[in-house]
C-alpha cells in the first residue's frame, strides 16, 4: 500500500486530499506546515508528496528541492499545489524538478488520476533502490550522494515538540483524569460550619485632614482692673445743744433757781 504525505495549512483541503485518496486505498498522512513534514519523513516514508506552494514559513518549493537532493528520498514523487487563486510558478516547479501540479479545490478523478501513476513509479523505484529486491524493473544505477546539511532552528523544534505532544496527548488526557479521579475518591468531606462566617465588611481607609496653618496669634490685652472693695464711711451723728441765754459756748452759767415756795411749805 502506498503512503501519500499531504502538505496543507488548510484544514478543509486536508479533510478533503484525506477522504479521496483514502478511498482509493491509500494511506494518508496530512501536516499543517513544511517543517513538520520534514520532521515526519523518516516515520512516515512516502511514496508520493503533495506540498502547497504558498504557506507560512517554508513552501512546498522547497520541501521538493529538499526531497530531489536527498539520496534517501529518491523515490519520491512530488505534486506541488495551489489554490484557484493563488500563483503557481511553472518556472519554479520545473526548477525543483518538481513531478506534477495541481489546482486546489480537489477534484476526485483529477486527483486519482495524478496520484496513481506516481505512486507506482515510486513503488518500483523503492524496490529497485533495495538491495536483493526481486523484479522485473532495472535497478537504477547508484549515483553520487549530494550533501545536505538541513538547518535545525527554532520553527523546526516547535514543529518537533508538536508533534511529540500530538502524540503523546492522548496518554496525558488518561492520566490526569485518572489521577483526578483517585483524589476525588479519596478526598473527605470537610463538615460543614456550625454559624456561616460573617461576610467581611470592607473597611475604609481613614480620612486624613490635610494640616492646617495655625491661626495669628492675637495681641495681648491689658489685664482688667480688680474690683474696688466698698468703702464704709462712718456717720457720726451731733446732737445739737442747747443754748441758753445765759450760757457761753453751751456752758450753763446760770444761777440755780431758788426752790419754789410751794417746796418750802411742804
Amino acid at each position: 500500500m502506498s503512503r501519500i504525505l499531504l502538505v496543507d495549512d488548510s484544514p478543509h483541503a486536508q479533510r478533503m486530499g484525506e477522504r479521496i485518496l483514502s478511498e482509493e486505498g491509500y494511506e494518508v498522512v496530512t501536516v499543517s506546515n513544511a517543517d513538520s513534514a520534514l520532521i515526519r519523513l523518516d516515520d512516515v516514508d512516502p511514496d508520493v508528496v503533495l506540498a502547497d506552494v504558498v504557506m507560512p514559513g517554508r513552501t512546498g518549493y522547497e520541501i521538493c528541492q529538499y526531497l530531489k537532493m536527498s539520496p534517501r528520498h529518491r523515490h519520491v514523487r512530488v505534486i506541488l499545489i495551489a489554490g484557484v487563486m493563488e500563483t503557481l510558478d511553472e518556472a519554479a516547479a520545473a526548477r525543483v524538478e518538481a513531478d506534477s501540479t495541481l489546482r486546489k479545490p480537489f477534484e476526485a478523478s483529477a486527483l486519482i488520476a495524478a496520484v496513481k501513476p506516481l505512486a507506482e513509479a515510486a513503488a518500483r523505484d523503492r524496490a529497485a533502490l533495495v538491495p536483493g529486491e526481486s523484479g522485473d524493473a532495472p535497478r537504477i544505477p547508484a549515483v553520487a550522494a549530494v550533501p545536505f546539511v538541513a538547518v535545525v532552528d527554532e520553527e523546526q523544534v516547535r514543529a518537533a515538540v508538536t508533534v511529540a505532544l500530538d502524540a503523546s496527548m492522548a496518554v496525558m488526557v488518561d492520566e490526569i483524569a485518572r489521577r483526578v479521579l483517585v483524589s476525588l475518591a479519596t478526598r473527605k468531606p470537610e463538615p460543614a460550619p456550625a454559624h456561616p462566617p460573617a461576610p467581611a465588611l470592607a473597611t475604609r481607609p481613614a480620612f486624613v485632614h490635610p494640616p492646617q496653618a495655625a491661626p495669628p496669634a492675637r495681641p495681648a490685652s491689658p489685664a482688667s482692673p480688680a474690683p474696688l472693695e466698698p468703702r464704709i464711711e462712718t456717720v457720726r451723728r451731733v446732737s445739737p445743744l442747747r443754748q441758753r441765754s445765759g450760757s457761753i459756748l453751751g456752758l450753763d452759767i446760770s444761777r440755780p433757781e431758788p426752790e419754789s415756795s410751794e417746796t418750802e411749805r411742804e
